[in-house]
């Protein structure tokens, strides 16, 4: 190995130097992954090891090449392992493992693009792990950790997905099983559960609640269930299990998550009024309308009086009041606050900063409750046309914004739009939420009913047979859609 391997990107390292199939094979069925190892210690790339070792602690997935970038790498303290890798040897020590077949690169091609990746096999990242000095394991998880959160931030923002997040899952749960003590947890568990959050923001409600189960499980174990990082990750349990249609459990969780909060915290903490308001979520779909404003109004008085009327969290607060006040026909109220609550969002954050896009869609949402139909359509085309701007058009909001218009357009006798509208939502969102999740049950029931008002008396009773007996197990013999569900076959 020639001092030339020790400079440039890893991203320019050519995937094809060498067919390393039958040698990975022959290595990896006699497990003598050791040999070649030894090999490049012998030859003066002791970096190799470390690197293999950090390498052992994520997935056999693939894992994306830019997570060992050398500025990243030299500020994750590995320089204090035995042997010591530091920025300025990684691309060294990964050539040293890609000639030695140890490694190899993938390109990984999905809807962003291609994603440059390693992929190390299970057999050999298992005894590479097994054979870890005890007392490296520590500073290598860490440093793993350190390396995995660089690629989500704390905050998550509103750009779209990257492509990244689904790449990191793997390698955040294998973290996950790695932890060896009460430090190891902290940065492993927080890292987990960032990822979680990514995966819910990019509406992947399932994997993000999958999760953050996962790191609950680590959490409770070996921080306890009141550690400030145990109560986020049940936090976002609880966000997902809502996403998911777990209205109930998801009441709970937040409920626990609340109490401890405001016991361990206080009540003014931000940590305590993120519980404080998000619980008004599982509260509306538990037919609790009333209960939601509460929370919300709870929450908008604190933080106005803590941060400011104009500040960011404030303002996301009052706009989603927005949509339960004309909920809970405060006619009153909702038009005191509505369009100010838009203004100042659009003035203060933005006109496409994400509360802002919640302040318009669910002013559209109000006049549509409140039966200002004129006015409802123009702003829910904008509402759905921020969402698909913001998240996509394959995003959960951006369904619950299409739904909302194709309701206006019904109730404006505008069929066929709402029709075709209906139509595309309840689809899309049976392939992303489920067959069965309680909002596909809900536009099903509009699908049918919009159906037979345009004439199509047969696919819409197909359509609610099809639908009734799941209503009635899900939602219950009572539920307004069960109910509607069954006028329409009557």
């Amino acid at each position: 190995m020639n001092d030339d391997h020790r400079h440039g990107s890893l991203e320019s390292i050519d995937p094809v130097r060498r067919d390393a199939t039958a040698y990975a094979r022959q290595a990896v069925a006699s497990s003598r992954w050791h040999v070649p190892l030894r090999a490049l210690t012998e030859s003066g790339l002791q970096e190799c090891t470390t690197l293999l070792r950090l390498l052992s602690c994520w997935s056999p997935a693939p894992v994306p090449i830019s997570l060992l970038d050398p500025p990243a790498v030299q500020a994750s303290n590995m320089d204090a392992l035995d042997p010591p890798l530091d920025g300025q040897h990684v691309e060294a020590a990964l050539r040293g493992l890609l000639e030695r077949s140890l490694v190899s690169l993938r390109d990984i091609e999905d809807s962003h693009g291609s994603l440059r990746s390693l992929v190390t096999h299970e057999v050999v990242l298992d005894g590479v792990a097994a054979a870890v000095p005890d007392q490296q394991r520590a500073q290598l998880v860490m440093s793993a950790a350190e390396l995995l959160g660089r690629k989500v931030p704390p905050q998550v923002g509103q750009e779209k997905p990257s492509g990244l997040v689904w790449l990191l899952v793997p390698h955040a749960t294998a973290l996950l099983r790695r932890i060896y003590s009460i430090d190891t947890a902290q940065p492993v568990v927080d890292v987990a559960t960032r990822v979680a959050e990514h995966l819910f923001k990019d509406g992947d409600y399932h994997e993000s609640l999958s999760l953050a189960e996962a790191a609950i499980e680590q959490a409770e174990h070996w921080l306890g269930p009141d550690a400030p990082v145990t109560l986020r990750a049940q936090h976002r349990a609880a966000l997902a299990l809502f996403r998911v249609g777990r209205f109930k459990e998801s009441e709970d969780f937040h409920r626990r998550v609340l109490t401890r909060r405001h016991k361990t915290l206080g009540p003014e903490h931000p940590e305590t009024l993120e519980s404080q308001q998000d619980i008004h979520e599982p509260l509306a779909q538990l037919n609790r309308p009333r209960e939601a404003v509460q929370a919300l109004r709870t929450t908008e008085e604190t933080r106005t009086r803590v941060l400011g009327a104009l500040h960011p969290e404030t303002l996301h607060t009052r706009a989603l009041l927005i949509e339960h006040l004309a909920a809970t026909d405060d006619v009153e109220e909702f038009d005191r606050i509505a369009l100010p609550t838009v203004a100042a969002c659009e003035e203060t954050l933005g006109a496409d900063e994400l509360s802002t896009v919640t302040a318009r869609h669910n002013y559209a949402y109000g006049l549509f409750r409140l039966g200002r139909l004129e006015e409802a359509q123009p702003a829910a085309r904008r509402a759905m046309e921020d969402r698909e701007h913001l998240h996509g058009p394959g995003h959960p909001l951006f369904f619950s914004a299409a739904v909302l218009l194709s309701w206006i357009l019904l109730d404006l006798g505008l069929l066929a739009e709402a029709t075709g509208l209906a139509r595309r939502v309840v689809e899309s969102q049976e392939s992303v939420l489920g067959a069965e999740h309680p909002y596909v049950l809900v536009n099903r029931t509009g699908l049918a009913s919009t159906l037979s008002r345009a004439g199509a008396e047969a696919e819409a009773r197909t359509l609610a047979q099809h639908n009734l007996a799941v209503c009635e197990r899900v939602l219950g013999m009572d539920h307004p859609t069960s109910v509607e569900t069954r006028r329409l076959l009557a």
